[in-house]
């Protein structure tokens, strides 16, 4: 019997597989929970509630600054979207990746390659994976530019949200070092343009710390990305 159903289900045509699983699992609102009549990140009305924000400049060095596109400040309901990385809900992060392409000037800016911000090996293990690293896969669907892992996160660090701003830099100082694909690639990077992925930004002190090692490279430019920043 499951032999059968199993290739009846093979002669399923993608849109039929899709009627039958929206039937079976109807799309929801990931915010306000409400039923959707289409595949959709939000409802009408939460999407309308994202208000837009500036695309914002940081202080790498003293002689550096990058660009930092967002979607909006840090509230909902983007905000429940990034939060749900503590109850390992791995399509919120990717439909993350999705937003900032749709609703940031990012699909208008020049990169070669998408490098995600890097978490540490126990944090990893107890989610089950890097938000950063699924945002990072939906951009480069849209994009069709490259992710590459050129950052290895060397110490665990407390959570930036749990410090007070004063903190955060020495937290991430030091925190992260290149990792073996571009240490064995150097000249591969050189000159070329660099888009750093992270969920949030606050203080900015884990973009600067990243993009301080990212300059080892000798990158072009490096411009980075949020869901969301803290204003």
């Amino acid at each position: 019997m499951f032999y059968k159903l199993k290739k009846s289900a093979k002669k399923l045509s993608f849109s039929s597989y899709n009627f039958i699983k929206d039937l079976l699992y109807p799309p929801v609102c990931f915010y306000c929970k409400t039923y959707l009549s289409r595949n959709a990140t939000f409802c009408k009305y939460c999407y309308d509630a994202i208000t837009p924000i500036v695309t914002t400049t940081i202080t790498v060095t003293k002689k550096y600054n990058i660009k930092v596109f967002a979607i909006s400040a840090y509230k909902d309901p983007i905000r429940a979207l990034i939060l749900s990385k503590g109850s390992s809900d791995i399509v919120a992060s990717r439909k993350l990746g999705e937003l900032i392409w749709e609703l940031t000037y990012l699909k208008n800016a020049e990169f070669d390659y998408i490098v995600p911000i890097a978490l540490h090996w126990q944090r990893y293990a107890s989610r089950g994976f890097n938000q950063a690293h699924e945002m990072a896969n939906s951009i480069a669907k849209k994009s069709g530019k490259p992710v590459v892992s050129l950052l290895i996160r060397k110490k665990k660090t407390r959570r930036q949200s749990e410090l007070v701003p004063s903190q955060r830099a020495v937290n991430v100082s030091d925190a992260f070092v290149l990792s073996d694909l571009a240490l064995k690639n150097k000249k591969a990077y050189k000159n070329k343009k660099f888009l750093i992925i992270d969920d949030l930004l606050t203080t900015g002190s884990t973009m600067k710390s990243a993009a301080r090692v990212l300059l080892q490279l000798q990158p072009k430019e490096i411009v980075a990305a949020v869901a969301s920043r803290v204003i």
